[in-house]
């Protein structure tokens, strides 16, 4: 596998809201934002600002995410705006609620190209005990409905021991006959709860210790998928991120794997972090639902507040995206071989 030799300008991951209305026990309460208020919610204007920001320093791949953006009321003109206003080269939107099936067609007449859609499971049962919420069917339709409209799909799908780290094979089988685009498998991230918040109490009451008890090694998985690609590459999340191996399937489903332990960036407030090296490192930066600029799933000390920036027209803004970005200018690869082991739980 070959490795990158120079960082690369990050992916821009635009958490709309703070909340998405499901308790799933390898996330938390906040999404993927540092620690905010549950009422915590973007405008249409302050992503388009610093959307706009982000692309005059070269940013090219923008995900808007959450919480969850199906209850964001102004997705639709937030997409058309960025693709056509903005004219971002690359937008996807992330979900796992039904509502973005009814958004489906209104989105891809608004510009969107991709969306990924989080499915953890097949079975109606393990995906209310895994969200908290019973409404598997209405997600299944929700991705029907979205390939119906033209639209490109992901489904991620977060392996966990002992969980739904056996269904693999039925969902690739699913996918492919949903016409799913690809599916992205990814690692539980094993030190989330070592961070502001996490869903530890539910974790507790549902008899499992910790997050890291749902940690499964990727290995079983990679070496099933080898058994039936037709070619293999590597690909990257933006720029920077974890190497990840995708799989070509005969039916032309790609299959991807993410697995933190083929390494990852670390930037200059990374090395005498306590939680160095750490399971996402330096994968993205992320726009919260509270307008600060974050480039840790860990800390939330390390976030710039945008606050006063947004509030002026006196260039500040761009000079706060531009310091921002620099952590990633001067990023760092750690080799797979220096990644602190991983037990075979």
């Amino acid at each position: 596998m070959r490795f990158p030799a120079t960082p690369q300008l990050p992916q821009a991951r635009i958490v709309v809201n703070s909340r998405c209305g499901r308790a799933c026990f390898f996330c938390r309460p906040s999404g993927e934002g540092v620690p905010t208020r549950a009422d915590a919610t973007l405008t249409t204007e302050t992503v388009v600002e610093v959307c706009t920001a982000l692309m005059a320093c070269g940013v090219t791949d923008f995900k808007l995410t959450g919480g969850d953006p199906a209850l964001w009321p102004p997705l639709v003109e937030c997409v058309e705006r960025l693709t056509r206003e903005v004219k971002v080269p690359r937008l996807e939107v992330v979900s796992r609620h039904p509502r973005i099936g009814e958004l489906a067609r209104e989105l891809r007449r608004a510009g969107l190209e991709q969306i990924n859609i989080s499915i953890d499971t097949l079975d109606p049962a393990l995906h209310r005990h895994i969200t908290g919420v019973d409404d598997l069917p209405r997600v299944l339709d929700a991705l029907g409905a979205c390939i119906s409209a033209g639209l490109r799909c992901k489904v991620n799908t977060v392996v966990m021991r002992r969980v739904n780290e056996g269904e693999i094979p039925a969902l690739i089988s699913f996918c492919e006959q949903k016409g799913a685009a690809q599916l992205k498998l990814l690692d539980v991230i094993r030190d989330l709860a070592k961070g502001a918040e996490s869903f530890q109490n539910r974790l507790v009451q549902i008899g499992i210790n910790s997050v890291q008890d749902l940690y499964s090694p990727m290995d079983r998985i990679k070496a099933h998928l080898a058994k039936r690609t037709t070619h293999t590459q590597l690909s990257f999340q933006g720029g920077l991120g974890h190497p990840m191996q995708s799989y070509m399937m005969a039916s032309g489903l790609e299959v991807i794997v993410k697995d933190h332990r083929s390494g990852a960036w670390y930037g200059a407030n990374c090395t005498n972090c306590a939680h160095y090296p750490c399971h996402d490192a330096l994968m993205a930066i992320r726009l919260t639902a509270d307008r600060r600029l974050q480039f840790c799933l860990l800390r939330d000390d390390l976030a710039v507040d945008l606050a006063g920036a947004l509030a002026d027209r006196n260039g500040h803004l761009a000079a706060a995206v531009r310091s921002s970005l620099k952590i990633y200018e001067e990023a760092y690869f750690r080799e797979p071989s220096q990644e602190s082991s991983c037990p075979v739980l």
